[in-house]
């Protein structure tokens, strides 16, 4: 796996503070966050320029819209309207796997919906992914579906069922966020281990990205999603098997790090595994 950073950024006056956080901090990949409408052609352009200055790949852009509700901007400010310009200017930024949301019903990020969970639910998901891959002009593109244990896509049973209802056509373009942590409840808390090897084994050879995060909740401390290795997680066993099941040429991202924690959170790492691609 290809280990890099989250880097979020509303508009361009903010990137070159991020981008030289990321920097400092050893890294040179990145999945680039979108938030909000403030990016036009000129704008990518300007931000494809600070990543090159600073010899910088993004890896992956994350565009969060809400496939259950696309028409509207979503928590982290995307609609189905950036969705598309991001699809469409792939060649600016030089990604291409797009990450986004599987969906939800409720009007705030991570509530959970009964409706989520339903098979008109699952069939919302397809309709929105299909029409988006039927109406994007680029070839060489990944759709990255980011699974939550309260959204459309909660678990994996549930993604693979997913996949398989897709068209081959579609199910071409379409790849998913690994990411243990987002899919253990409260319920599977006390079988985290477990859970984390069993979410590996059966969407890793399915992997778009992986998100390195950790994951903690009561009677531990208050639940929460820390960095890798700040929470409960047997973290040597889970990246060992991320390796054993995802494509070796995956990004791994590390997530919900402070800046001044990224270069203590990239060394924790590479204590793991030394041989990360692209370091």
């Amino acid at each position: 796996m290809r280990l890099g950073t989250l880097v979020a950024i509303r508009n361009l006056d903010e990137a070159d503070a991020r981008l030289d956080q990321a920097r400092a901090a050893g890294f040179s990949l990145c999945q680039l966050n979108l938030q909000g409408s403030g990016f036009d052609r000129v704008a990518l352009i300007g931000l494809a320029e600070k990543l090159l200055e600073r010899e910088m790949r993004p890896v992956a852009i994350g565009c969060y819209v809400n496939p259950l509700r696309a028409d509207e901007p979503g928590p982290l400010g995307a609609s189905r309207k950036e969705l598309d310009f991001v699809l469409h200017h792939l060649d600016v930024i030089g990604a291409r796997k797009v990450v986004l949301f599987t969906g939800s019903h409720a009007t705030t990020l991570f509530d959970p919906h009964p409706d989520n969970f339903t098979d008109e639910a699952l069939e919302q998901l397809a309709a929105f992914i299909t029409d988006v891959t039927r109406n994007t002009r680029a070839r060489n593109y990944q759709l990255v579906l980011e699974p939550w244990h309260g959204h459309v896509l909660c678990n994996e049973d549930r993604i693979i069922t997913f996949h398989e209802s897709l068209d081959p056509a579609v199910s071409y373009h379409v790849r998913y966020v690994v990411d243990a942590a987002s899919l253990i409840t409260p319920e599977s808390y006390p079988d985290r281990n477990r859970v984390a090897r069993r979410v590996c084994r059966a969407i890793g050879p399915a992997a778009g990205v992986v998100h390195l995060r950790d994951c903690i909740m009561p009677p531990d401390g208050e639940a929460g999603l820390p960095g890798p290795g700040q929470g409960t997680l047997d973290y040597a066993a889970y990246v060992q098997a991320l390796r054993e099941n995802v494509p070796p040429d995956t990004p791994a991202i590390v997530r919900n790090v402070p800046p001044d924690e990224l270069a203590q959170a990239r060394s924790f790492l590479l204590g793991l595994a030394e041989d990360w691609e692209a370091l």
